[in-house]
C-alpha cells in the first residue's frame, strides 16, 4: 500500500509538471521571439508537415524513444511513455484555450519571461517525480554511454543540430532562443534546490528492472 501510495503521488507531480512545461512551451512559443532548439525543431516541422506543434511533439518523441530503446539500449520508466503521449496533447489545449495573441515587444518580452520561468518550474517538477527521464535526455544518456561521449559537449552538438535544422525548416531563432538557451538550465537547477532534488544522487524508477538508477 505504501509504495501504491508513492507511485500515486508521484504521478500527480509527474501531471502537474507536465501541465507547467507545456503551459511555458505554448506562451514562450506565443511570444514569437524564439524558443528553445528542440522547440524550435518541432516548431519548424509543424509548419512543413501542416501538422499541429503538439503532434510534432508526441511524434518526434516516439520515434527518439524507439530509436533509443532499440539501438542505444536506453533504460525507460513509466514518466518517459507518459511524457510522450501526454505532453503534446496538452501543449495542443494550452495552444487552442489560450487566445492572447502580443502585439507589442513588451508584451512579447513578458510573455516569454513568464513562459520561461513557468516552462522551467514544470521541467523540474516532473524530474522530481523520478519516473523516467524524457525521450530526448534519454537519447542524450543513451549517446553518451554507447559512444563514450562526453554529455557536457554531445548535449550542445545535439541541440545546436536540431536549432539549425529547425531554422531551416521555418522555426523562429531570435532573441528568445539565447535567453532560454543561456538561463533555463540555472533556472532549473535552483528548483530543483527549492524542490530539495539532488538530480546527481536521485534514482529514476525504471520498467523491467529490478532497480534504479
Amino acid at each position: 500500500m505504501k509504495q501504491r501510495g508513492n507511485l500515486f503521488k508521484q504521478l500527480i507531480i509527474l501531471f502537474i509538471g507536465y501541465g507547467f512545461l507545456s503551459l511555458g512551451i505554448v506562451l514562450t512559443k506565443r511570444a514569437d521571439l524564439g524558443m528553445n532548439a528542440w522547440g524550435i525543431f518541432h516548431q519548424g516541422l509543424a509548419e512543413q508537415l501542416g501538422i499541429s506543434f503538439g503532434m510534432v511533439t508526441i511524434f518526434l518523441g516516439l520515434i527518439i524513444l524507439a530509436f533509443s530503446v532499440w539501438l542505444l539500449k536506453t533504460k525507460i520508466g513509466i514518466g518517459t511513455i507518459l511524457n510522450v503521449l501526454v505532453v503534446g496533447i496538452i501543449i495542443d489545449l494550452f495552444d487552442y484555450l489560450i487566445t492572447f495573441v502580443p502585439s507589442t515587444i513588451i508584451e512579447k518580452v513578458n510573455l516569454l519571461l513568464v513562459g520561461l520561468i513557468v516552462m522551467t518550474f514544470g521541467r523540474a517538477l516532473y524530474i522530481s517525480a523520478s519516473l523516467g527521464q524524457g525521450p530526448r535526455d534519454g537519447l542524450i544518456i543513451g549517446l553518451h554511454k554507447v559512444f563514450n561521449l562526453e554529455i557536457k559537449y554531445l548535449k550542445p552538438a545535439i541541440e545546436a543540430t536540431v536549432l539549425i535544422i529547425g531554422y531551416f525548416l521555418g522555426g523562429t531563432v531570435g532573441f528568445g532562443t539565447i535567453v532560454i538557451v543561456f538561463s533555463s538550465g540555472y533556472l532549473v537547477q535552483g528548483y530543483f534546490k527549492i524542490l530539495h532534488y539532488n538530480p546527481k544522487t536521485a534514482k529514476q524508477t525504471q520498467i523491467f528492472s529490478s532497480t534504479n538508477k
